[in-house]
């Protein structure tokens, strides 16, 4: 086996060049998913703390306990709560304060005419909820809406329509309502909830429109006092509740909504980087695959002569498999650092194409960097293979023979 080692590392030396395709190739392969990984880790990492802050003074949610839900979907629409059960919510020991929160699809248009969003995120209005701890927005300009007619809208979407503090606009919901823009808001810091798009109404304006009838809310909002924790929270409000109402922990509420907002986002925009990824990894496959049997068929009179010298079969297959694994760790680490190029890109891009991107570090864990690196050496060995056992057959009357291949 040394001599196989040293054997490989004087080809390598000698023939640079003949493997600058295969480093190339495995190198692709290898930064499209190291940046595919480590860019989904960041992304989820980050809404994660968004929604965190966002819904960080509410203790517990009352909801409906029923969900209608359709193939394919994790979570459904769920039945609206009736507000008069607020009165009963802080009457329980232990609750600070509890608001109903109104939700319902909600539609902008901006000064172009043209609504904000299009068909792609999500748009959605409800009521400006008074207590800024239970809000998950924050108001960042302007005032909050206090007559009929007047909204907050988030920053993003008011960025993006064309619109600023006292403008007049439509709002779909789905009909048609003249509203005038009061004040704008973030969410967990940033301008707005990913691309979703938000409307802030008064509460009467909110039941008016978004509800089937006044009285009803979606969700009730609800922060403990000190010293009481969100579960103990849970398990004080549980047993007053009708049957057909729960509640849950502010966190888990919050884990719901992140993975209903982000979840879909983030899996299509892993597949679409992971396609990438498998069609480099494909690509490079073939590359060395070719690349070692052209350098089989080129080397047949040395391995020849190295047989005729004494050289074993195991000896020749061995040492072509120690120049593809030496190309496999070294281009594979390569690729780990571009990898974390990509995603870095990926993170100064998305503000620029209008996508808000939380501040923080890029995420590295070991298995964003460890299974790239496996694949990567994998792959090269897999491919190179078979031209090394063939170089390994090589017959040691080869050398006499008068064989020529073409460069």
């Amino acid at each position: 086996m040394n001599a196989s080692v040293r054997l490989s590392a004087s080809s390598l030396r000698a023939h640079r060049r003949r493997f600058a395709g295969t480093f190339l190739a495995v190198f692709l392969g290898v930064a499209f998913l190291a940046g595919t990984l480590v860019m989904g880790d960041t992304l989820r990492a980050s809404f994660d703390s968004m929604f965190g802050d966002a819904a960080g003074g509410t203790d517990a949610v009352v909801r409906s306990a029923d969900a209608i839900t359709t193939p394919g979907e994790s979570q459904g629409v769920r039945q609206p709560v009736a507000t008069d059960l607020v009165r009963t919510v802080e009457k329980v020991p232990g609750v600070a304060a509890a608001v109903p929160s109104v939700q319902g699809a909600g539609q902008l248009v901006g000064a172009n005419g043209e609504a904000i969003g299009g068909q792609g995120p999500p748009t959605l209005a409800g009521n400006w909820i008074t207590d800024p701890e239970l809000n998950p927005y924050r108001l960042a300009e302007g005032r909050a809406p206090q007559k009929s007619g007047e909204v907050v809208v988030n920053r993003g979407a008011a960025e993006k329509g064309g619109l600023t503090i006292g403008d007049t606009t439509t709002l779909r919901t789905p009909d048609p309502v003249r509203v005038t823009i009061v004040g704008l808001a973030t969410f967990g810091g940033e301008d707005g909830m990913a691309q979703v798009t938000f409307t802030g109404m008064t509460m009467t304006d909110a039941q008016k429109y978004l509800t089937a009838r006044p009285g009803e809310a979606a969700t009730i909002q609800v922060r403990a006092g000190p010293g009481v924790t969100q579960q103990e929270l849970v398990d004080r409000l549980t047993p007053v509740l009708p049957q057909d109402v729960e509640a849950i922990t502010g966190q888990e509420s919050a884990e719901e909504n992140n993975e209903m907002i982000s979840g879909r986002f983030l899996s299509v925009f892993t597949l679409f980087l992971l396609v990438f990824s498998g069609v480099a990894l494909l690509v490079a496959t073939f590359s060395i695959h070719n690349t070692f049997a052209i350098v089989v068929a080129q080397r047949t009179r040395e391995n020849a002569l190295l047989r005729a010298l004494g050289a074993s079969r195991r000896q020749v297959t061995g040492a072509a498999l120690v120049e593809a694994g030496a190309v496999a760790v070294t281009a594979s680490l390569a690729g780990l650092a571009g990898g974390i190029g990509i995603a870095a890109g990926l993170q100064a891009l998305f503000p620029a194409i209008g996508f808000p991107f939380p501040e923080g570090d890029l995420v590295v864990t070991g298995l964003s960097m460890a299974l790239p690196l496996a694949v990567g050496i994998v792959v090269c060995l897999g491919s190179a293979l078979l031209p090394a056992v063939r170089a390994g057959r090589t017959a040691p009357l080869a050398a006499l023979r008068e064989t020529a291949v073409d460069t």
